[in-house]
């Protein structure tokens, strides 16, 4: 494996001043299973000529540099030459016959592009950190909660003619994207909201318990989300599909397909819903019943007089594939396939589906680290194919800093990226 971890000395200030993020850095690598990928890139590397800067040296350096919070390269050069810890512990020999005490840009810039080359084993990385935190952890990967998060390019748009000036600085990768908010002011009227975006996305999906990574997929910001969600729920592992319970998805998803593909995975959807009802109809009856409901999923019995009452929600059958409700002590069954959208496993107008969905605010948290931790928020990345390193090595390092905590016998506060226990 590519640790190169060297005794931090407790006695001098200048290395406690930054103890914190070395011990982090120390559990990520302890956390992150790659020994072959470190096998592949030295073989592609060969023996033949200089190697003054090794492969495995600079991958830790690569994790630090996302440990550390650079989003440049030089940011992370300037932070390198002038700690001397951080230097041992990702294996630079100070005392070494090299012309450069750091490696320059150029190294960094061959080893990103060697990286790229490597998305399958990154993501076999990742799926093996979250097989062993599952390990650990019985509960992880049962409920979980998906979303998409924009990751704005900062990078000029390609010129409808080309300028060999440009030096390959401009965005060629990212795509345009426009997301809607649809809000009622206090005088009831209904207002949209417009926001642009110019670049990639990233799909994910979380464990709600501990904040932590299961699965995700970068593409251009005018991907459908709910189609790469699907995909990402197709490719889950059958042991995967066994574990997961529950799906919580914002309004975003909603949709009949959506709902039918989750059920195909054998889980149960917890999404939000929209107001399609286009004709302004409050309730709909359901078959030839005494039976009405919205488009919230309330469901309400019709008495002779026309007045609606609220019915009682007395559970799911799945044999069945029903929901069962009660009214004056006889009971209902409303049937999910009459309209998969409303009526799902987890009645919508349930404390359990309410209890749920409250859940779903941990992937937005984690959306949060991306911004906060790996500088997602105001990055310089350009092209798909480095996006999409960059998120594959974040979230190995989210679930390298739990596994590292987990093997220390900690397993409080494992999606914390800025917090050592």
């Amino acid at each position: 494996m590519a640790k190169i971890i060297s005794q931090i000395s407790l006695f001098d200030y200048t290395e406690i001043e930054v103890l914190g993020d070395l011990q982090r850095l120390q559990l990520a690598i302890e956390g992150i299973n790659d020994e072959e990928l470190m096998c592949i890139l030295e073989k592609k590397r060969g023996t033949k000529g200089r190697d003054d800067y090794p492969v495995r040296v600079m991958w830790n350096l690569i994790l630090a540099m996302l440990v550390f919070g650079h989003k440049t390269v030089a940011s992370f050069l300037r932070e390198l030459s002038r700690n001397s810890q951080l230097r041992k512990i990702c294996g630079l020999d100070d005392f070494a016959k090299k012309k450069h005490l750091v490696p320059p840009h150029r190294v960094f810039t061959m080893f990103f592009k060697s990286l790229q080359k490597e998305k399958k084993m990154l993501k076999k990385i990742f799926m093996m950190q979250a097989a062993d935190i599952s390990g650990w952890l019985p509960e992880f990967g049962i409920t979980l909660a998906g979303d998409g998060k924009y990751l704005d390019s900062y990078a000029k748009r390609p010129a409808k003619t080309e300028n060999k000036k440009a030096g390959g600085r401009r965005e060629s990768d990212a795509a345009f994207s426009i997301k809607e908010y649809h809000y009622i002011d206090e005088n009831g009227k209904k207002h949209i909201k417009k926001e642009t975006h110019f670049g990639c996305k990233a799909h994910i999906i979380c464990d709600v318990n501990t904040e932590l990574p299961v699965a995700y997929q970068v593409t251009a910001a005018n991907i459908d989300e709910k189609e790469i969600m699907c995909a990402m729920l197709e490719a889950f592992s059958e042991e995967q599909k066994a574990r997961a319970d529950v799906l919580l998805l914002d309004r975003g998803y909603d949709s009949t397909g959506m709902i039918q593909a989750i059920k195909n995975a054998g889980i149960k959807p917890v999404v939000d819903i929209r107001n399609c009802w286009k004709d302004g109809e409050g309730t709909k009856q359901y078959k030839d019943t005494n039976i009405v409901y919205n488009y919230r999923g309330d469901v309400f019995y019709v008495d002779d007089h026309g007045e609606q009452h609220k019915m009682a929600y007395e559970g799911y059958d799945c044999q069945k594939a029903c929901l069962r409700y009660s009214y004056q002590g006889k009971i209902y069954k409303i049937y999910t396939s009459y309209n998969e959208r409303i009526f799902l496993p987890i009645a919508r107008d349930s404390k359990k589906f309410k209890r749920l969905y409250k859940g779903r605010t941990s992937v937005e948290r984690l959306n949060g680290r991306l911004d906060r931790d790996f500088m997602f928020e105001d990055h310089c990345i350009r092209g798909l194919a480095k996006m999409e390193m960059m998120v594959s090595l974040s979230m190995i390092i989210m679930n390298g800093m739990a596994l590292g905590k987990l093997q220390r016998g900690v397993n409080t506060n494992l999606a914390a990226t800025k917090k050592v226990s």
